[in-house]
């Protein structure tokens, strides 16, 4: 079973495109990987990413406005050629659709659940800084009502 993927109103594009300031923020860090840490039995904890409040926001807003899509075979898209050009390409998002866009979000978000940290790396590659840019030209560029 195959979800259709958007159209995204503006309204949709706007919830996510108002993170943009924060991200581009010269002080704004995403969070953390903690852990790692010896126990007082001798055990050690496995790390675990810390994300700041901003970017729990934006995960929730990226949820709450169905960017991540459910009946979407991500593990073998993120396998593509298409998602390797949009993940690693710097240049390659500032063309994406919004239905590229939603495609490449959900791997990152559901990826994460699999090995915690991907969220925190794409942040710190400008991942998804990359994303946000594309999806606030999307919404300066859209003409429905919000």
């Amino acid at each position: 079973m195959t979800e259709t993927i958007g159209p995204f109103t503006a309204q949709q594009l706007n919830a996510l495109a108002q993170f943009l300031p924060d991200f581009e923020s010269p002080g704004f860090s995403p969070g953390a990987m903690r852990g790692m840490t010896p126990n007082a039995d001798g055990s050690l904890s496995f790390p675990y990413a810390v994300l700041s409040d901003k970017v729990e926001a934006f995960i929730a807003a990226i949820y709450d406005n169905g960017w991540v899509v459910g009946h979407f075979d991500w593990p073998a898209w993120a396998g593509t050629k298409e998602a390797a050009r949009l993940r690693d390409d710097e240049t390659a998002l500032v063309g994406a659709t919004p239905e590229q866009v939603a495609k490449l979000m959900t791997v990152i978000i559901r990826q994460d659940r699999f090995a915690e940290g991907t969220v925190l790396n794409a942040f710190e590659t400008g991942l998804v800084l990359r994303i946000v840019r594309r999806i606030d030209a999307l919404a300066q560029a859209t003409t429905d009502d919000p």
